[in-house]
């Protein structure tokens, strides 16, 4: 066998505790991200509330929806949008669209 060599040791010695610490280093780093969890849940929310609304079935031709006057709203309990609406409503897909203030709740 070799005779090994202070060096060679101290080496070995210094690469295990770099590596100890290193190691620790990311688990202390994924316990932080766990313990703020509960504030992701609430992003995430909002982002598939954000999909949801960009990937609609069918989504707002133009730029604005126009706003639904209380005339139009007088009926609803909740809340009251501005949606598409086929004008023909035999063939949805290829007909134009308009706009129709819809209760929801």
């Amino acid at each position: 066998m070799r005779d090994t060599k202070l060096p060679e040791v101290l080496l070995l010695l210094f690469t295990l505790i770099l590596a100890a610490k290193f190691t620790q280093g990311i688990r202390t780093e994924e316990l932080v991200s766990q313990s703020s969890h509960p504030q992701r849940e609430s992003s995430l929310e909002d982002v598939n509330e954000a999909w949801k609304m960009r990937n609609s079935r069918r989504l707002m031709i133009g730029s604005t929806a126009p706003t639904c006057t209380y005339n139009e709203c007088r009926g609803c309990k909740y809340k009251c949008r501005a949606e598409q609406v086929p004008v023909e409503g035999n063939d949805p897909i290829n007909s134009p669209y308009h706009y129709r203030c819809v209760c929801h709740r």
